[in-house]
C-alpha cells in the first residue's frame, strides 16, 4: 500500500509545477527563474533516488537504499541541490524586491509587482 501512494505521489507534484509554471508565464515576477529550475530539478532528485534504490536492491542485495552508504549519499545530494536551487531563486527574487524598495524609478522591475507599484511624486 505504501509503495502505491508514493507512487502516486508524483502525481500532486507535477500539478504544482505546471501550475507554477503558468503562474510564472503570467507574471515572471512572482517566482525567479532559479527558483523554477530548483522545482523542476526534484523531478532529478526522484530519478536519482529510484536508480539508486534499484541499484541497492538488485546489485547489492540489501533491504533498502538506506544500507547503501555511498548510493544513499547520493540520492541525498540530489536533494541538497534541488534545495539550494529553490533557496538561491528565493534569496535573488528577495533581492530584487530590496533593490525595487530602494530605488523606484525602476518601474519595469519584475518585482514591483509584488511590493506594488512605485510610489508616484504627485
Amino acid at each position: 500500500m505504501a509503495d502505491i501512494v508514493m507512487s502516486l505521489s508524483i502525481v500532486p507534484y507535477l500539478l504544482f509545477l505546471y501550475l507554477v509554471y503558468r503562474i510564472r508565464k503570467l507574471d515572471p515576477g512572482l517566482l525567479h527563474k532559479t527558483t523554477m529550475i530548483g522545482f523542476a530539478s526534484m523531478l532529478g532528485f526522484v530519478a536519482i533516488t529510484i536508480i539508486s534504490a534499484i541499484i541497492a536492491l538488485k546489485v547489492f542485495n540489501a533491504k533498502t537504499l538506506g544500507h547503501v552508504d555511498f548510493l544513499h549519499g547520493i540520492a541525498e545530494a540530489g536533494l541538497t541541490l534541488a534545495n539550494g536551487l529553490i533557496a538561491l531563486g528565493l534569496k535573488k527574487q528577495l533581492d530584487e524586491i530590496e533593490l525595487a524598495e530602494l530605488d523606484p524609478d525602476q518601474e519595469d522591475t519584475p518585482a514591483l509587482s509584488l511590493v506594488g507599484s512605485a510610489p508616484s511624486d504627485s
